[in-house]
């Protein structure tokens, strides 16, 4: 009789082992590195806000005034303590004066931090966004570094503060990744001060609408391609380099969407024609289709748009899914040939402006003034 056999084990071959116990030490690793993250920004907060209570509230506070971060990092060199100096300092206070709620008493009672007290905060229960409740502190606690929420402090205005909260929970973003979504001005090209519906949403229920309108930016900043103070040679060599970047394409794009192909053909009449790229969005739940301008748009762009989406939406789009958007991605474009070469038009065709470098805020605050008075303009031309 033969011997039953085993079900195997992650310790019953050499190459299991090593792969079990390797995924069980970067496991463990990177647990430690949340709750060292989770700690360090409860301590640098907790050192934020006794600050700004004592700086209210202290018996002898007059006698340092402005001085007063200077006088703790001396005295903390005086003491041996390392890691805090005065910058490190001003670094906890913005952090604790951004987020008054961030720690709480059963924040505190779970996590080993010596002295688990809170001041008596003055500005503690402050909070015009409702949805930023404790459990939304609590994934910025749990979910984003020390670093994170510094660079996020710096942002003066609490609804745009709030935006990029949102999307840097929702996109996962690194640090690094959210200093040059912050330096390409993502809350203007985003489209939230053109759609009042997604400022709602965001003001509302800490999330921006998924709608066409406010996913497409305007302009998309094509800095990672590397042709600073050039423009392509083609339309061939733009959509070679973005293939070339795919991921950093798709990070500008935003979130939810999934690459298709490139020279996408579309046959009728026995004619081929071909999209430049074609993506597929999972949150809109349809088609993308980006054709690349490498100059001006032109009104006959938009026909030659909406003859790929009819035929996307008829011959590949799925039953359930909704219909496909286009983007006309161009160098630059006049507002007013837009809206009338779009008038009428079936289907959801967006025009965006590249840019291959970082713009200065001025660029980008002028072009986004150009948009708003624009569409003010044909609002009053509706209206007589």
């Amino acid at each position: 009789m033969s011997k039953p056999s085993h079900p195997a084990t992650p310790w019953s071959r050499f190459d299991d082992l090593v792969a079990g116990l390797a995924r069980l030490h970067e496991h463990a690793r990177q647990s430690a590195a949340r709750s060292v993250d989770q700690i360090i920004t409860t301590r640098s907060w907790l050192i934020g806000a006794w600050i700004v209570a004592y700086e209210q509230q202290g018996a002898d506070r007059a006698r340092y005034g402005e001085r007063l971060l200077e006088s703790l990092a001396d005295a903390f060199r005086d003491r041996g303590v390392t890691g805090l100096s005065q910058s490190n300092l001003k670094n906890c206070r913005q952090v604790a004066i951004a987020w008054p709620r961030l720690v709480n008493r059963q924040t505190l009672s779970g996590e080993s931090v010596p002295t688990p007290e809170l001041p008596d905060f003055p500005d503690r229960g402050r909070e015009t966004l409702t949805w930023r409740d404790d459990a939304w502190m609590l994934r910025l606690r749990s979910e984003l570094s020390f670093s994170h929420l510094l660079e996020l402090s710096r942002i003066d205005d609490p609804l745009q503060r709030a935006f990029y909260e949102v999307e840097t929970l929702k996109q996962r973003w690194s640090l690094r990744e959210l200093k040059r979504q912050r330096q390409s001005l993502l809350y203007e090209r985003a489209g939230l001060s053109r759609d009042p519906s997604s400022v709602v949403a965001l003001t509302q229920n800490g999330r921006v609408a998924e709608v066409p309108a406010t996913t497409i930016r305007d302009p998309y900043v094509l800095e990672f391609l590397g042709l600073e103070g050039r423009a392509p040679a083609n339309e061939s060599e733009l959509e070679a380099a973005l293939i070339e970047h795919l991921e950093h394409f798709l990070l500008e794009l935003g979130r939810d969407f999934c690459f298709m192909g490139r020279q996408y053909r579309i046959t009728v009449g026995g004619r081929h024609h071909f999209v430049d790229l074609l993506f597929y969005h999972r949150r809109l739940r349809c088609l993308v289709a980006i054709d690349l301008k490498l100059g001006a748009f032109g009104y006959e762009d938009a026909g030659q748009m909406n003859f790929y989406l009819n035929y996307l939406r008829e011959n590949v789009s799925l039953p359930d899914e909704n219909p496909p958007v286009g983007i006309l991605l161009c160098s630059e474009k006049d507002v007013a040939e837009v809206r009338y070469a779009m008038g009428g038009l079936d289907q959801q065709v967006f025009v965006s402006r590249y840019m291959v470098a970082l713009p200065t805020e001025e660029q980008l605050r002028r072009w986004l003034l150009e948009e708003q008075e624009a569409l003010a303009r044909a609002g009053a031309g509706a209206e007589v």
